[in-house]
Protein backbone atom coordinates (compact mmCIF):
# COMPACT_ATOMS: atom_id res chain seq x y z
CA UNK A 1 0.00 0.00 0.00
CA UNK A 2 2.81 2.43 0.90
CA UNK A 3 4.57 1.72 -2.43
CA UNK A 4 1.33 2.34 -4.33
CA UNK A 5 0.77 5.66 -2.53
CA UNK A 6 4.36 6.67 -3.27
CA UNK A 7 4.01 5.88 -6.99
CA UNK A 8 0.73 7.79 -7.14
CA UNK A 9 2.45 10.83 -5.64
CA UNK A 10 5.34 10.59 -8.12
CA UNK A 11 2.94 10.38 -11.08
CA UNK A 12 0.99 13.38 -9.78
CA UNK A 13 4.16 15.42 -9.42
CA UNK A 14 5.33 14.50 -12.91
CA UNK A 15 1.95 15.41 -14.38
CA UNK A 16 2.11 18.70 -12.55
CA UNK A 17 5.51 19.47 -14.03
CA UNK A 18 4.23 18.58 -17.48
CA UNK A 19 1.26 20.93 -17.28
CA UNK A 20 3.50 23.74 -16.01
CA UNK A 21 6.04 23.23 -18.78
CA UNK A 22 3.42 23.10 -21.56
CA UNK A 23 1.56 26.26 -20.48
CA UNK A 24 4.11 28.59 -22.10
CA UNK A 25 6.77 28.64 -24.80
CA UNK A 26 10.19 30.29 -24.81
CA UNK A 27 11.97 31.96 -27.69
CA UNK A 28 15.27 33.77 -28.03
CA UNK A 29 15.02 37.45 -28.91
CA UNK A 30 17.65 39.75 -30.41
CA UNK A 31 16.96 43.48 -30.58
CA UNK A 32 19.37 45.32 -32.85
CA UNK A 33 19.60 48.99 -31.88
CA UNK A 34 21.20 51.65 -34.07
CA UNK A 35 22.44 54.48 -31.89
CA UNK A 36 22.83 58.06 -33.07
CA UNK A 37 24.82 60.07 -33.94
CA UNK A 38 27.64 57.53 -34.36
CA UNK A 39 25.32 55.07 -36.14
CA UNK A 40 26.91 52.20 -34.19
CA UNK A 41 24.88 49.08 -33.44
CA UNK A 42 24.10 47.39 -30.15
CA UNK A 43 22.37 44.05 -29.64
CA UNK A 44 20.10 43.27 -26.71
CA UNK A 45 19.64 39.52 -26.28
CA UNK A 46 16.81 38.09 -24.26
CA UNK A 47 14.07 35.54 -23.74
CA UNK A 48 10.39 35.97 -24.49
CA UNK A 49 7.99 33.60 -22.75
CA UNK A 50 4.52 33.35 -24.30
CA UNK A 51 1.45 31.68 -22.77
CA UNK A 52 0.02 28.92 -24.93
CA UNK A 53 -3.60 28.96 -23.78
CA UNK A 54 -4.69 32.58 -24.24
CA UNK A 55 -7.22 33.73 -26.82
CA UNK A 56 -6.75 37.06 -28.56
CA UNK A 57 -4.05 39.60 -27.88
CA UNK A 58 -1.73 38.82 -24.95
CA UNK A 59 -0.82 41.32 -22.20
CA UNK A 60 2.91 41.58 -21.59
CA UNK A 61 5.44 42.47 -18.90
CA UNK A 62 9.01 43.69 -19.37
CA UNK A 63 11.34 42.75 -16.50
CA UNK A 64 14.02 45.32 -15.60
CA UNK A 65 17.08 44.30 -13.57
CA UNK A 66 18.63 45.98 -10.55
CA UNK A 67 22.05 47.63 -10.33
CA UNK A 68 25.23 45.98 -11.54
CA UNK A 69 25.89 43.81 -14.56
CA UNK A 70 22.93 41.42 -14.66
CA UNK A 71 21.91 38.67 -17.02
CA UNK A 72 18.32 38.18 -18.14
CA UNK A 73 17.52 35.98 -15.12
CA UNK A 74 19.01 38.54 -12.70
CA UNK A 75 21.10 35.60 -11.48
CA UNK A 76 22.48 36.11 -7.99
CA UNK A 77 23.89 33.78 -5.33
CA UNK A 78 22.33 30.67 -6.85
CA UNK A 79 18.95 32.32 -7.51
CA UNK A 80 17.35 33.27 -10.83
CA UNK A 81 14.46 35.51 -9.77
CA UNK A 82 13.56 36.83 -13.22
CA UNK A 83 13.26 33.32 -14.62
CA UNK A 84 10.92 32.49 -11.73
CA UNK A 85 8.81 35.61 -12.37
CA UNK A 86 8.68 35.09 -16.14
CA UNK A 87 7.52 31.50 -15.93
CA UNK A 88 5.01 32.26 -13.17
CA UNK A 89 3.43 35.13 -15.14
CA UNK A 90 3.37 33.22 -18.42
CA UNK A 91 1.51 30.31 -16.83
CA UNK A 92 -1.10 32.93 -15.89
CA UNK A 93 -1.55 34.45 -19.32
CA UNK A 94 1.19 37.08 -19.65
CA UNK A 95 3.97 37.35 -22.20
CA UNK A 96 7.23 38.26 -20.47
CA UNK A 97 10.36 39.76 -22.00
CA UNK A 98 13.64 39.73 -20.06
CA UNK A 99 16.98 40.78 -21.55
CA UNK A 100 20.63 40.59 -20.61
CA UNK A 101 21.96 44.01 -19.62
CA UNK A 102 24.11 45.71 -22.25
CA UNK A 103 27.56 44.11 -22.27
CA UNK A 104 26.32 41.03 -20.39
CA UNK A 105 25.60 37.52 -21.70
CA UNK A 106 24.38 37.70 -25.28
CA UNK A 107 24.01 41.50 -25.27
CA UNK A 108 26.65 43.84 -26.66
CA UNK A 109 27.29 47.45 -25.70
CA UNK A 110 29.21 49.35 -23.06
CA UNK A 111 28.23 48.62 -19.45
CA UNK A 112 31.21 50.43 -17.89
CA UNK A 113 30.12 53.91 -18.97
CA UNK A 114 26.36 53.30 -18.88
CA UNK A 115 24.01 55.14 -16.51
CA UNK A 116 20.46 54.58 -15.30
CA UNK A 117 19.28 56.82 -18.12
CA UNK A 118 21.03 54.59 -20.68
CA UNK A 119 19.30 51.53 -19.23
CA UNK A 120 15.99 53.35 -19.61
CA UNK A 121 16.74 53.84 -23.32
CA UNK A 122 17.41 50.09 -23.62
CA UNK A 123 14.04 49.30 -22.05
CA UNK A 124 12.32 51.75 -24.41
CA UNK A 125 13.62 49.68 -27.32
CA UNK A 126 12.18 46.57 -25.69
CA UNK A 127 8.85 48.36 -25.32
CA UNK A 128 8.87 49.39 -28.99
CA UNK A 129 9.69 45.82 -29.98
CA UNK A 130 6.65 44.42 -28.16
CA UNK A 131 4.40 47.19 -29.49
CA UNK A 132 5.48 46.88 -33.12
CA UNK A 133 3.06 45.04 -35.45
CA UNK A 134 6.11 43.92 -37.44
CA UNK A 135 7.19 41.73 -34.53
CA UNK A 136 4.19 39.42 -35.17
CA UNK A 137 3.99 38.56 -31.47
CA UNK A 138 0.23 38.86 -30.87
CA UNK A 139 0.94 41.26 -27.98
CA UNK A 140 -1.76 43.67 -26.78
CA UNK A 141 -0.02 47.06 -27.21
CA UNK A 142 -2.39 48.70 -24.72
CA UNK A 143 -1.48 46.26 -21.94
CA UNK A 144 2.32 46.28 -21.69
CA UNK A 145 3.58 46.64 -18.12
CA UNK A 146 7.01 47.29 -16.63
CA UNK A 147 8.33 45.42 -13.59
CA UNK A 148 11.49 46.81 -12.09
CA UNK A 149 13.56 45.44 -9.22
CA UNK A 150 15.69 47.86 -7.18
CA UNK A 151 17.36 50.23 -9.69
CA UNK A 152 15.09 48.66 -12.30
CA UNK A 153 12.15 50.30 -10.52
CA UNK A 154 13.66 53.72 -11.21
CA UNK A 155 14.28 52.72 -14.83
CA UNK A 156 10.62 51.68 -15.11
CA UNK A 157 9.46 55.06 -13.79
CA UNK A 158 11.70 56.89 -16.28
CA UNK A 159 10.37 54.87 -19.23
CA UNK A 160 6.74 55.28 -18.13
CA UNK A 161 7.24 59.04 -17.72
CA UNK A 162 8.82 59.40 -21.15
CA UNK A 163 6.06 57.39 -22.85
CA UNK A 164 3.04 58.79 -21.02
CA UNK A 165 1.62 60.64 -24.02
CA UNK A 166 2.34 58.10 -26.77
CA UNK A 167 -0.54 56.31 -28.57
CA UNK A 168 0.13 53.19 -26.49
CA UNK A 169 1.59 54.34 -23.16
CA UNK A 170 2.88 51.94 -20.52
CA UNK A 171 -0.15 50.25 -18.91
CA UNK A 172 1.34 50.16 -15.41
CA UNK A 173 4.55 50.07 -13.41
CA UNK A 174 5.28 47.50 -10.69
CA UNK A 175 8.27 47.87 -8.39
CA UNK A 176 9.99 45.53 -5.96
CA UNK A 177 12.45 47.23 -3.61
CA UNK A 178 12.13 50.48 -5.54
CA UNK A 179 13.32 53.86 -4.32
CA UNK A 180 11.37 57.07 -3.89
CA UNK A 181 14.33 59.27 -2.93
CA UNK A 182 17.67 60.23 -4.47
CA UNK A 183 20.77 58.04 -4.42
CA UNK A 184 22.54 59.94 -1.65
CA UNK A 185 19.62 59.37 0.69
CA UNK A 186 19.39 55.70 -0.32
CA UNK A 187 23.06 55.11 0.49
CA UNK A 188 22.77 56.81 3.88
CA UNK A 189 19.66 54.79 4.78
CA UNK A 190 21.23 51.58 3.51
CA UNK A 191 24.51 52.02 5.35
CA UNK A 192 22.77 52.77 8.63
CA UNK A 193 20.59 49.66 8.35
CA UNK A 194 23.34 47.28 7.24
CA UNK A 195 25.83 48.35 9.90
CA UNK A 196 23.16 48.02 12.58
CA UNK A 197 22.52 44.49 11.36
CA UNK A 198 26.19 43.74 11.92
CA UNK A 199 25.91 44.95 15.50
CA UNK A 200 28.02 48.09 15.04
CA UNK A 201 27.55 50.74 17.72
CA UNK A 202 25.38 53.72 16.75
CA UNK A 203 28.20 56.14 17.64
CA UNK A 204 30.47 54.48 15.07
CA UNK A 205 27.73 54.32 12.45
CA UNK A 206 27.13 58.04 12.84
CA UNK A 207 30.83 58.67 12.14
CA UNK A 208 30.53 56.81 8.85
CA UNK A 209 27.32 58.61 7.87
CA UNK A 210 28.84 62.01 8.72
CA UNK A 211 31.82 61.16 6.54
CA UNK A 212 29.54 60.06 3.68
CA UNK A 213 27.61 63.32 3.78
CA UNK A 214 30.83 65.27 3.37
CA UNK A 215 31.99 62.92 0.60
CA UNK A 216 28.79 63.67 -1.31
CA UNK A 217 29.42 67.40 -1.01
CA UNK A 218 32.93 66.93 -2.39
CA UNK A 219 31.54 64.87 -5.29
CA UNK A 220 29.23 67.73 -6.25
CA UNK A 221 32.20 70.12 -6.36
CA UNK A 222 34.52 67.79 -8.29
CA UNK A 223 31.83 66.83 -10.79
CA UNK A 224 30.88 70.44 -11.42
CA UNK A 225 34.55 71.24 -11.99
CA UNK A 226 34.89 68.44 -14.58
CA UNK A 227 38.41 67.59 -13.46
CA UNK A 228 40.37 65.64 -16.07
CA UNK A 229 41.54 63.02 -13.56
CA UNK A 230 38.43 62.59 -11.44
CA UNK A 231 39.60 59.52 -9.50
CA UNK A 232 42.81 61.25 -8.42
CA UNK A 233 40.97 64.44 -7.54
CA UNK A 234 38.35 62.58 -5.50
CA UNK A 235 40.92 60.47 -3.66
CA UNK A 236 42.93 63.54 -2.69
CA UNK A 237 39.79 65.31 -1.52
CA UNK A 238 38.46 62.27 0.38
CA UNK A 239 41.65 61.55 2.37
CA UNK A 240 41.35 64.40 4.92
CA UNK A 241 37.68 63.53 5.45
CA UNK A 242 38.50 59.90 6.22
CA UNK A 243 41.24 61.06 8.57
CA UNK A 244 38.92 63.55 10.28
CA UNK A 245 36.08 61.10 10.90
CA UNK A 246 38.33 58.21 11.98
CA UNK A 247 40.37 60.27 14.42
CA UNK A 248 40.75 58.53 17.78
CA UNK A 249 39.47 55.17 16.49
CA UNK A 250 41.39 51.92 16.77
CA UNK A 251 42.46 50.03 13.65
CA UNK A 252 39.67 47.52 14.28
CA UNK A 253 37.04 50.26 14.61
CA UNK A 254 38.19 51.90 11.37
CA UNK A 255 37.87 48.56 9.59
CA UNK A 256 34.51 47.94 11.20
CA UNK A 257 32.95 51.02 9.60
CA UNK A 258 35.10 51.17 6.46
CA UNK A 259 37.12 54.31 7.19
CA UNK A 260 40.48 52.95 6.01
CA UNK A 261 42.78 54.26 3.26
CA UNK A 262 41.82 51.32 1.05
CA UNK A 263 38.14 52.15 1.44
CA UNK A 264 38.92 55.78 0.62
CA UNK A 265 40.38 54.87 -2.76
CA UNK A 266 37.48 52.48 -3.39
CA UNK A 267 35.04 55.33 -2.82
CA UNK A 268 36.99 57.48 -5.28
CA UNK A 269 36.93 54.76 -7.95
CA UNK A 270 33.20 54.22 -7.51
CA UNK A 271 32.25 57.89 -7.31
CA UNK A 272 34.11 58.67 -10.54
CA UNK A 273 31.98 56.30 -12.64
CA UNK A 274 29.23 57.78 -14.83
CA UNK A 275 26.74 55.42 -13.19
CA UNK A 276 27.48 56.64 -9.66
CA UNK A 277 27.51 60.28 -10.73
CA UNK A 278 23.99 59.83 -12.06
CA UNK A 279 22.80 57.65 -9.18
CA UNK A 280 23.76 60.14 -6.47
CA UNK A 281 21.59 62.92 -7.84
CA UNK A 282 18.82 61.15 -9.75
CA UNK A 283 15.50 61.19 -7.88
CA UNK A 284 12.87 58.62 -8.95
CA UNK A 285 10.12 60.85 -7.55
CA UNK A 286 10.77 63.35 -10.35
CA UNK A 287 9.80 60.68 -12.89
CA UNK A 288 7.01 59.07 -10.90
CA UNK A 289 5.39 62.53 -10.82
CA UNK A 290 5.24 62.47 -14.64
CA UNK A 291 3.72 59.00 -14.96
CA UNK A 292 0.20 58.57 -16.32
CA UNK A 293 -0.35 54.96 -15.36
CA UNK A 294 -1.05 52.97 -12.17
CA UNK A 295 1.84 52.12 -9.85
CA UNK A 296 2.35 49.09 -7.61
CA UNK A 297 5.16 49.42 -5.07
CA UNK A 298 6.09 46.17 -3.34
CA UNK A 299 8.45 46.45 -0.41
CA UNK A 300 9.87 43.84 1.92
CA UNK A 301 9.49 44.42 5.63
CA UNK A 302 13.07 43.15 6.05
CA UNK A 303 14.62 45.01 3.10
CA UNK A 304 17.89 46.56 4.29
CA UNK A 305 19.10 47.77 0.89
CA UNK A 306 16.18 50.03 0.01
CA UNK A 307 14.32 50.75 3.24
CA UNK A 308 10.64 50.21 2.57
CA UNK A 309 8.94 52.54 5.04
CA UNK A 310 10.98 55.62 4.14
CA UNK A 311 10.64 55.04 0.40
CA UNK A 312 6.94 54.16 0.57
CA UNK A 313 6.32 57.53 2.19
CA UNK A 314 8.06 59.35 -0.66
CA UNK A 315 6.31 57.28 -3.35
CA UNK A 316 2.87 57.72 -1.79
CA UNK A 317 3.40 61.47 -1.37
CA UNK A 318 4.35 62.07 -5.00
CA UNK A 319 1.51 59.85 -6.28
CA UNK A 320 -1.08 61.64 -4.15
CA UNK A 321 0.21 65.06 -5.21
CA UNK A 322 -0.01 64.12 -8.90
CA UNK A 323 -3.23 62.04 -8.82
CA UNK A 324 -1.48 58.83 -9.85
CA UNK A 325 -3.33 55.61 -8.95
CA UNK A 326 -1.02 53.69 -6.64
CA UNK A 327 -0.82 50.78 -4.25
CA UNK A 328 2.01 50.34 -1.76
CA UNK A 329 2.16 46.85 -0.29
CA UNK A 330 4.37 45.91 2.65
CA UNK A 331 5.37 42.25 2.48
CA UNK A 332 5.93 40.71 5.91
CA UNK A 333 9.21 38.82 6.38
CA UNK A 334 10.48 39.62 2.85
CA UNK A 335 13.97 40.91 1.97
CA UNK A 336 15.28 42.99 -0.94
CA UNK A 337 15.44 39.96 -3.22
CA UNK A 338 11.83 39.06 -2.47
CA UNK A 339 12.69 36.06 -0.28
CA UNK A 340 11.18 35.05 3.04
CA UNK A 341 14.06 35.67 5.43
CA UNK A 342 15.32 35.86 9.00
CA UNK A 343 17.24 39.15 9.21
CA UNK A 344 17.22 40.76 5.75
CA UNK A 345 21.01 40.65 5.53
CA UNK A 346 22.61 40.23 2.09
CA UNK A 347 24.64 37.36 3.58
CA UNK A 348 21.43 35.32 3.86
CA UNK A 349 20.49 35.43 0.17
CA UNK A 350 22.40 32.29 -0.82
CA UNK A 351 20.94 30.18 2.00
CA UNK A 352 17.26 31.16 1.66
CA UNK A 353 14.45 29.72 -0.43
CA UNK A 354 12.83 30.84 -3.67
CA UNK A 355 13.47 34.34 -4.94
CA UNK A 356 10.98 35.88 -5.13
CA UNK A 357 8.62 34.18 -2.71
CA UNK A 358 5.12 33.12 -3.82
CA UNK A 359 3.71 35.99 -1.75
CA UNK A 360 5.43 38.46 -4.08
CA UNK A 361 4.34 36.61 -7.22
CA UNK A 362 0.71 36.35 -6.16
CA UNK A 363 0.51 40.02 -5.19
CA UNK A 364 2.01 41.01 -8.54
CA UNK A 365 -0.30 38.90 -10.69
CA UNK A 366 -3.40 39.97 -8.75
CA UNK A 367 -2.53 43.61 -9.42
CA UNK A 368 -1.91 42.95 -13.12
CA UNK A 369 -5.20 41.07 -13.40
CA UNK A 370 -7.07 43.95 -11.75
CA UNK A 371 -6.01 46.19 -14.66
CA UNK A 372 -6.18 43.71 -17.54
CA UNK A 373 -9.35 41.96 -16.34
CA UNK A 374 -11.29 44.53 -14.25
CA UNK A 375 -14.38 43.14 -12.52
Amino acid sequence: MEIRRFLTLVVALLLGVGVYAQSFTEQEVGLRIVREPARDTMLLAGTLTMPTKVRGKVPAVILITGSGAQNRDEELMGHRPFKVIAEYLSTRGYAVLRCDDRGVGGSTGDMVHATTLDFASDVEHQLMYLQSPRSNLNIDPKHIFLFGHSEGATVAAIVAARNGLTPNPVAGVAMLGGAGVDGKTILLQQNKALFRLRGVADSLIERRLACMRELFNVCDTIFLGKDADTVKALNLAFRPLFKKHSEGLTKEQKQQIGLTSGECYGWALSAATPWMRTFLTLNPADYIAQMRCPLLALGGEMDCQVLTEENFEAIAEVCQRNNIPYDVTLLAGINHLGQMCETGSVDEYATLGQAPDDMVLETLVNWLDSIVKPK
